[in-house]
């Protein structure tokens, strides 16, 4: 498929089609962040990895940290990871 870049305000733009955003699984595209990038005479496009908000919550959480600063607390540790535990 074929698209023109046209002239949005002093930048330039493409329009992508709601088929080529099915197409890679976005449904909602107002505010999806994108990662572009250019190899050699190519620019790829790309839908950036999202994190859910529970996830962006503990971004820089750092549990040995925690566990030493509250080694009083009723917490109990049960050891290392044996199965398939996500923690």
């Amino acid at each position: 498929m074929q698209v023109k870049i046209t002239r949005w305000g002093n930048s330039q733009g493409i329009r992508l089609s709601k088929k080529i955003l099915d197409n890679v699984g976005i449904t909602d595209p107002i505010g999806q962040k994108l990662e572009v990038s250019v190899d050699q005479d190519e620019i790829i496009i790309k839908k950036a990895p999202t994190k859910s908000k529970l996830a962006e919550r503990f971004d820089g959480f750092d549990l040995s940290n925690y566990r030493k600063a509250n080694q009083d607390s009723k917490e109990f540790d049960w050891g290392e990871s044996v199965g398939k535990e996500l923690l």
